[in-house]
């Protein structure tokens, strides 16, 4: 399950020698690359028009996590005919395999063994500046956005994302690598100058603005909690007016945290916190190169020997339990 701004693109960029969706199905294994509802490839609905109808984008990762993860964990033992799988989520992918966990505890029954990438839950010790400034004003922009009737930013069609992608081919490293770097903490020319080429070709891709508000929300709260609809709003959707955290005590699944020293959004910190919490916590795994960061785990230059080999060998393992 892919990240924020991201799609299934995320999982294959790299090409067929790096993609860890290539190198997953190379070695025998069924993969699915799902997107989380209102990016680019996932945008039906019986009713409303993502376009043209606002209430489309009533929704945020909580929506995702509660309802999205579930289904298509249904819909692929359905088809496959298997009882359990292997769950690998980066960034908000991360966030909504804890949600599903969390509010739907059922699910972990159906979850062999999860791999995340970058985990997100806790902002204590969230470092990014840039991120931390817009997350300051993030309540006053959503409720502009919703005066103005805008419920979808970063849009593939939009302007924003066109001028991104141009930019990008022609100085991917100097531009769109150091805007990672000011975002996430991303060290220069750790990623390939091709992949960032291609990455930027395919990102962003839509987001909900409530999506947005959300994650500002947990920055600002420090807590790991379902999105604020207001006292009435709260009571209405959550019967309480203050806004429940999401317990992750309930995660019983077995999972492995894959985290970096130089990550400026999933903090070491947080990872900490987040561990202390989860009571199946296999391995909290801290990549040993120090210039580690958000987006290598998926596009760096060593992620097949520092973080995929790690992921090969531990589906091994559990598949080899399983047999």
């Amino acid at each position: 399950m892919h990240g924020l701004y991201d799609s299934s693109d995320a999982w294959i960029l790299s090409g067929p020698k790096d993609g860890l969706a290539y190198i997953l199905a190379d070695n025998c294994y069924d993969v699915w690359i799902p997107n989380t509802r209102g990016n680019r490839y996932s945008r039906k609905h019986i009713i409303l028009d993502p376009d043209n109808d606002i209430e489309y984008w009533n929704f945020s990762f909580d929506e995702q996590g509660n309802f999205d993860v579930p289904a298509i964990i249904d819909y692929i033992l359905n088809v496959t005919s298997e009882l359990k799988l292997f769950y690998v989520g980066h960034s908000q992918g991360t966030t909504n395999f804890f949600i599903m966990a969390s509010l739907r505890p059922e699910y972990n029954s159906k979850i062999y063994l999860s791999i995340q990438l970058a985990p997100i839950a806790w902002f204590k010790y969230f470092y990014s500046p840039i991120v931390k400034i817009i997350a300051q004003f993030s309540p006053l922009l959503k409720s502009y956005l919703d005066a103005f009737g805008v419920g979808e930013l970063l849009a593939r069609r939009q302007l924003i994302h066109i001028i991104i992608e141009y930019i990008c081919q022609i100085a991917p490293q100097e531009v769109c690598g150091t805007a990672l770097g000011l975002t996430t903490g991303l060290a220069k020319n750790t990623i390939p100058t091709s992949t960032l080429s291609v990455a930027f070709g395919h990102l962003p891709v839509g987001v909900s603005a409530k999506t947005l508000a959300h994650f500002g929300q947990l920055i600002l709260s420090k807590k790991f909690e379902r999105y604020n609809e207001g006292k009435i709003g709260n009571i209405k959707r959550y019967g309480t007016e203050k806004t429940p955290e999401y317990n992750v005590t309930n995660i019983s699944s077995p999972v492995v945290l894959i985290c970096s020293q130089n990550d400026w959004v999933s903090s070491l910190k947080d990872a900490k916190e987040l561990s202390s919490r989860l009571r199946n916590v296999v391995e909290t795994y801290i990549v040993p190169n120090t210039y580690w960061s958000h987006n290598n785990h998926l596009w760096g230059k060593d992620a097949q020997t520092l973080v995929f080999k790690k992921i090969l060998d531990y589906f091994d393992k559990y598949r080899n339990n399983v047999n």
